[in-house]
């Protein structure tokens, strides 16, 4: 079931002497229109996601590329390593080699045992192909889920209608085979926004869980990412983040590498102080859980994930 969620202009937004100012966006055929008569700005929606971003054209440019048969072999090795990581076991046939059944089966559990403790309104930043939206699903009325690349959103927004999803599977090199997911029905409402996770054009402390699994360390900057979790999660409201801290050249600078040989430490430090937050945190569950991606039938790579969930101070 898809929600309806409230997003907001980037052009307009805005802090005056009345405090924080946003103007949301309509519906408007096949785009959202800002609501504000000064600006009127329109936002594409293309395969029924929306993409928002300051310039959209340059981001598609980027981030809009779609999988058909001659794309670059990058975006199918991608999509082959993110469907299988994320939905392994709704797959036929099943992943092979290293890594399997799914690489993200030990977090996809820890997001399951929220469903006991259900929420009104949760969002997921750097979704990708719609895992963990669909797990948050079950644990909350309506889930957004953000992330730029709009082939990976394309595929989850098929996957959480409750479509079968033909892909293809690389088995070594430039060969591939066709895999099928048929996922189940997931019991809340979810919409996908393709936009930036570090700029998401989301209402500010209107959600009651936050989510961001495994993209501190795929982000130019994880300090930012981390202020924008805490920006968007209510008083009260449940934090959720994950990461190995797989820090990478030509993605995260050295100055935004936060917490030297013990970033998971300077992370927890930093939510139960409240260091440059809105409000200070309890840390609620901590665990380390593996991960994998599967690269092909004979190679995966394995890390080690810091989970941490904590709850922000009203």
């Amino acid at each position: 079931m898809r929600a309806e969620p409230t997003l907001v202009c980037l052009a307009c937004r805005a802090r005056t002497a009345r405090g924080r100012e946003l103007h949301s966006l309509s519906p408007a055929g096949d785009a959202l229109v800002c609501d504000n008569a000064a600006c009127g700005r329109r936002y594409p929606i293309i395969d029924g996601v929306p993409v928002i971003a300051p310039d959209v054209e340059a981001h598609l440019s980027r981030w809009g590329a779609e999988l058909v048969d001659g794309e670059p072999e990058a975006l199918a090795e991608h999509l082959s390593i993110y469907l299988d990581a994320g939905w392994g076991d709704c797959a036929t046939p099943p992943p092979d080699g290293p890594g399997r059944p799914f690489g993200m089966e030990a977090l996809a559990a820890k997001i399951a045992e929220r469903a006991a403790a259900p929420v009104d309104r949760a969002v997921e930043l750097g979704c990708g192909v719609g895992r963990g939206v669909y797990e948050l699903c079950n644990g909350a009325a309506t889930v957004v889920g953000v992330d730029a690349q709009r082939a990976a959103l394309t595929r989850a927004q098929r996957l959480l209608d409750g479509e079968r999803l033909t892909y293809q599977r690389r088995v070594v090199g430039r060969h591939y085979e066709p895999a099928q997911i048929s996922p189940p029905a997931a019991r809340g409402a979810c919409a996908f926004v393709c936009a930036d996770a570090m700029d998401p054009p989301l209402v500010p402390e209107s959600f009651d869980r936050v989510a961001a699994l495994n993209v501190l360390d795929a982000v130019p900057s994880p300090p930012q990412l981390v202020a924008v979790a805490d920006g968007l999660c209510a008083p009260g409201g449940e934090l959720i983040l994950a990461s190995p801290y797989a820090w990478q050249s030509g993605i995260v600078a050295d100055e935004h590498r936060f917490g030297g040989a013990d970033p998971a430490g300077a992370l927890r430090r930093q939510l139960v102080d409240g260091d440059g937050l809105e409000a200070r945190y309890v840390i609620e569950d901590e665990a380390e859980v593996p991960w994998s991606l599967r690269r092909d039938a004979r190679s995966a790579v394995v890390y080690s994930v810091h989970w941490l969930r904590a709850r922000k101070s009203r």
